[in-house]
């Protein structure tokens, strides 16, 4: 026996070597042994047995028929490219302090998602920071919308008993740390959770596909792990993931909290993706639930999801394929959804619109919560591409002057609200519709001001803002 390489192995034999995959379809080997990874386990088997520091790649399953299967890289997760058993995490080779990498679950938990490991087992030091700080700020963004914050409140109680959310949550925390705080430190620390909880949501959807709605919420926390620092491949490979559970689950009717606070915060990252590609949403707004917003004590989120309902279907009528026809069934679509959103607004309580006050002789607004902040600036997104489809298609009133008026409002409107201290949960929800009120405001100032704003809004949260107003000031 070779005793020269780690676990006796002989050398490997010079020549080309086989890429056949595995059953599970994936093609790379183990960087640390150059044999094929064992995919039985979430951390390659071979290096396990010799201590290194290498992990198999993690695949997506193609399970999803939308959902590409794709193989994260190695360099991606920080795996070790080096036959050395020594070989250390990248940020302890840059002297920088080593951030505690999380324990491995065992493989009854890598082949039962739904099985409940001792916290102990889980839980370190490292983890508990991760999770306060997605309970203290990406947390409160997907709730925004939801009076019952079922994303901080149940999410953090299910995640010791879930890998994939417990991953999946420590991923998008770590992100957005990387973003905000030390890249170098905390980058490589999301980069393996991310990779582990897509390796659980891989394995979650072939050996139960019965629980779709642990996989709607592990797909809604992965896109946003994307989203928060650039929307690329992997984001839209998620949406459309996400899409496919959402339409296989019916979530839009669904009697589940879970299951009903993940299609509306996956409605919101479909609004948005499709805002920046001027293009329909996936999943069609008419089957979206409407709300009895004339009842005695209409719930909040009841209002701020219905004005994101409306925005939706305008988004589809404005973008689709008969955007610039004029056929009856159009301009029927454009004056329903109008006549709704000013339904909408008479129905809105007053002082869920805002107190204007004056700062510094500029207008500003006081709302109690800050959904109703984000609600109001999609009020007027939906009357801002109402208006200006009118002026793209040359239709509704003779004089022009009042269509570009109109325009310049709600545009104004929704600088003002962005402008008004908003805390970092609407802030976030309203850059997409920010970057449009930039695009078409007249006055110079309040537009500087605005970018201004984008900027401070991806300091201080991580969230990219300058591709999307690149790209809107490019139209």
């Amino acid at each position: 026996m070779d005793r020269h390489l780690p676990g006796g192995r002989r050398p490997r034999r010079s020549g080309p070597r086989s890429r056949k995959g595995s059953d599970h379809g994936c093609s790379l080997t183990c960087r640390g042994r150059h044999t094929r990874c064992d995919e039985t386990r979430p951390v390659c088997g071979n290096c396990r047995k010799s201590r290194l520091q290498c992990q198999q790649p993690d695949f997506v399953s193609s399970k999803w028929s939308t959902f590409d299967p794709a193989v994260v890289g190695a360099e991606r997760h920080g795996q070790c490219n080096k036959i050395n058993p020594n070989c250390a995490p990248r940020s302890q080779r840059d002297g920088e302090h080593q951030v505690q990498e999380p324990q491995r679950m065992s493989r009854a938990v890598a082949d039962r998602e739904g099985a409940s490991p001792p916290a102990e087992s889980m839980i370190t030091p490292e983890i508990v920071h991760l999770l306060r700080v997605y309970e203290k700020s990406i947390a409160t963004w997907m709730d925004v919308f939801d009076s019952e914050f079922t994303y901080q409140r149940r999410l953090l109680c299910m995640a010791p008993s879930s890998p994939l959310l417990l991953n999946a949550i420590c991923a998008l925390a770590a992100r957005q740390l990387s973003l905000i705080e030390s890249p170098r430190t905390w980058k490589p620390v999301a980069e393996h959770y991310y990779g582990q909880a897509v390796h659980f949501l891989a394995r979650l959807l072939s050996a139960f596909p019965n629980k779709m709605e642990l996989a709607i919420v592990g797909t809604i926390l992965l896109s946003s792990y994307e989203l928060l620092a650039f929307p690329g491949l992997d984001y839209q490979r998620h949406c459309k993931g996400a899409h496919t559970i959402i339409e296989s689950l019916h979530a839009h009717n669904s009697a589940s909290c879970l299951t009903r606070a993940s299609f509306w915060i996956y409605a919101r990252h479909e609004v948005a993706e499709a805002l920046n590609r001027n293009s329909p949403t996936f999943h069609d707004p008419g089957s979206w639930p409407k709300f009895n917003l004339s009842a005695a004590e209409p719930a909040e989120d009841s209002f701020c999801n219905d004005v994101l309902r409306l925005t939706a279907e305008i988004v589809c009528i404005v973008f689709g394929k008969t955007s610039r026809s004029r056929t009856k069934r159009r301009k029927r679509d454009l004056s329903a959804v109008q006549s709704e959103l000013c339904t909408w607004l008479h129905r809105c309580p007053k002082q869920w619109k805002g107190i204007e006050y004056a700062e510094d002789g500029n207008v500003r607004y006081w709302f109690p919560r800050p959904n109703f902040a984000a609600a109001l600036v999609f009020y007027h997104l939906s009357m801002l591409l109402l208006w200006h489809d009118l002026e793209r298609v040359q239709e509704g009133p003779k004089n022009v002057n009042e269509i570009y008026d109109q325009v310049d409002a709600h545009s104004r409107q929704i600088i003002l609200i962005a402008l008004s201290s908003l805390p970092d949960s609407a802030i976030v929800v309203v850059v997409q519709p920010l970057c449009y009120a930039v695009n078409h405001v007249r006055d110079n100032t309040l537009k500087e001001s605005a970018i201004l704003l984008l900027d401070n809004i991806e300091a201080q949260t991580g969230f990219h803002t300058k591709s999307k107003l690149e790209r809107q000031l490019c139209r």
